[in-house]
């Protein structure tokens, strides 16, 4: 297994000694609702950033040739690399062989790489800190109107309702019935009564008297 950093311009840290284990924290970000009668309702509302911590030490140079160091290299160069793409928010990739770790990482805020030269060797204890790199897309106003105006558009094609069907109208003709115009105009002779209920005031009070040349509304 090897640990390895590296940056965009190609510079690199090959960690010289393992850690004993990294720590990786995920997990989904739940946002809760109180809703009333209900309870309480909890709704996912994505994936958090990863996170990895780990903590070793940097070999001093009276150990550089022990077993336990893959790739040697001064602790001292190797805090100063650190550092500087720490304090100038240097976008890293972190991967970690023989594991599914290979992400794009920020160190992740204050506090995120802490180091200590102790011992007789000239070693350097440290403790670090990723957060995974994701992605921000931000829309300017004007990238954001037309989206914000083809919404305003559907909701009211929506909300709008069609216009009621304007009534068809039928001029009576000579040897017409009522029994004939419903079945002509509805498809079914028996629904005269209907025709005649919404023309009563042309018609008058007799069904079978109807002249040529009224003018009937038909539902």
């Amino acid at each position: 297994m090897e640990f390895y950093l590296t940056a965009p311009d190609g510079s690199r840290i090959h960690l010289p000694v393992n850690p004993e284990r990294i720590t990786c924290q995920t997990g989904n970000r739940i946002q809760t609702f109180d809703v009333i009668e209900l309870g309480d309702i909890s709704l996912p509302r994505g994936r958090v950033p990863t996170r990895f911590s780990f903590e070793g030490f940097f070999p001093g140079e009276a150990r550089k040739n022990s077993l336990m160091v893959k790739s040697w290299r001064s602790p001292k160069d190797i805090v100063e690399q650190l550092t500087a793409w720490r304090d100038e928010g240097v976008r890293l990739r972190l991967l970690v062989t023989e594991t599914t770790i290979n992400h794009d990482v920020y160190f992740d805020g204050d506090g995120s790489f802490e180091y200590e030269f102790r011992g007789g060797h000239g070693d350097c204890w440290y403790t670090i800190r990723f957060v995974e790199a994701r992605e921000m897309v931000l829309l300017t106003e004007t990238e954001v109107r037309p989206a914000t105006m083809m919404v305003t558009s559907s909701s009211a094609a929506g909300s709008s309702r069609p216009a009621p069907p304007t009534p068809k109208t039928y001029t009576v003709k000579s040897g017409d019935t009522l029994w004939a115009i419903a079945k002509q105009t509805l498809g079914d002779g028996g629904r005269w009564r209907e025709i005649y209920n919404n023309n009563a005031d042309v018609i008058g009070k007799d069904p079978n008297l109807i002249r040529p040349g009224q003018v009937l509304q038909i539902a």
